[in-house]
């Protein structure tokens, strides 16, 4: 009759016990090591991972006050980086709440054939559609692809009112891809070409321009950051 899987585990255990016991304390510790070092690896990187899951959703902070991607700049601009420290001081964020996340490392160019090719796009990309991107930074050239592609909100949207109102000398327009939304060029972006991140921060050289990401949740915190960055705080 053929065994079930408990009936063959409960034979198996029984010939490891007999084997175990007729040996030495240093003989049991080098066969259970020869023999069954990939089965402690497997349990202890299990083990590894629920502490480290169960840490990550207790003691770290997984929520955001807001997220930016500073495209194709050498200059720190992430965590620690002066400009992170500097609006973190502004902002007054309680950083035991949430987190100031700020990606600098990011080099691809829309406008160009196979210029979005590569896993730097791919993340900025996913990240706007995660929901999780509040705004984008970038040569205006750059900023209009992305925004004709439906990747950047619609600054008329009525949820921008006071960003539009606020900064309409600067608003930055593109037509976008889908013509069923729109024929007419519509504001993607706002332009800080003046502002700290190329006056002080020196992120950008020359052209820079400031958009919005389609999903962002946090717009009152995309305001804050372009006050902070035009000297209006």
């Amino acid at each position: 009759m053929k065994q079930t899987f408990s009936e063959m585990m409960k034979a198996w255990y029984r010939r490891e016990k007999e084997k175990l016991a007729g040996m030495t304390g240093r003989e049991r510790a080098s066969y259970i090591i020869t023999y069954y070092w990939i089965w402690i690896l497997g349990i202890a990187v299990a083990v590894s991972f629920l502490f480290y899951a169960v840490y990550r959703a207790n003691f770290t902070v997984n929520n955001n006050w807001i997220y930016g991607y500073f495209v194709n700049t050498m200059e720190p601009g992430g965590k620690g980086s002066a400009l992170w420290e500097d609006f973190a001081e502004f902002s007054g964020y309680d950083l035991s709440e949430g987190n100031i996340e700020f990606i600098a490392r990011a080099f691809f160019d829309p406008t160009k054939p196979g210029g979005t090719n590569n896993s730097y796009y791919q993340a900025f990309v996913a990240v706007v559609e995660a929901g999780a991107l509040d705004f984008v930074t970038m040569g205006e050239p750059g900023l209009t692809v992305i925004g004709s592609s439906g990747r950047l909100l619609d600054l008329n949207d009525e949820r921008c009112d006071a960003i539009r109102e606020k900064y309409e000398d600067r608003l930055v327009t593109c037509i976008p891809f889908d013509e069923s939304y729109s024929t007419e060029p519509v504001p993607i972006g706002i332009d800080v070409s003046d502002s700290l991140l190329v006056t002080k921060y020196h992120l950008y050289e020359e052209s820079c321009v400031l958009g919005i990401a389609a999903y962002s949740k946090h717009l009152e915190a995309v305001e804050t950051f372009l006050e902070f960055i035009l000297g209006e705080g």
